[in-house]
């Protein structure tokens, strides 16, 4: 008695199986320009841009601010162009620059409220003392 043969080895089938376009492959690895993984097994991460400190110092005092918000916008395309960096130290100037202008635009505003309340306190008292002696 002969032994049932199968017709795929008899036909030399490939040792990949098929799916329904064709062998099964391997994927492609990515088109050139990409970064390569690092050796943890992940992509590198980009840093914070500091973005919230930028908008929170040009709203508060905007000398400060607008230098902050050029910085934190320049950190990911210097990320992406592979300037490592140079895009740590604009993310960290653009920290700088944004904590510098809400600390000075607050100390502004307080001297303000505080020299706001001493001039109506001041001439609260012109006008009580100007009430009370009868003059105008």
């Amino acid at each position: 008695m002969s032994e049932p043969t199968d017709d795929r080895s008899a036909e030399g089938a490939s040792p990949v199986p098929e799916g329904p376009v064709g062998p099964a492959q391997a994927p492609a690895p990515p088109p050139g320009g990409y970064l390569p993984p690092q050796a943890w097994g992940g992509w590198p991460v980009p840093p914070n841009n500091n973005l919230g400190w930028a908008i929170g110092g040009l709203l508060v005092c905007w000398p400060f601010g607008i230098p902050s918000l050029i910085k934190a916008t320049q950190v990911t395309t210097l990320w992406a162009q592979g300037r490592f960096g140079e895009a740590q130290a604009a993310a960290s100037e653009a920290k700088k620059w944004g904590k510098i202008g809400i600390i000075v635009g607050a100390c502004l505003w307080g001297l303000y409220l505080v020299l706001m309340v001493v001039y109506f306190v001041f001439l609260a008292g012109l006008v009580g003392g100007a009430i009370t002696s009868g003059q105008p």
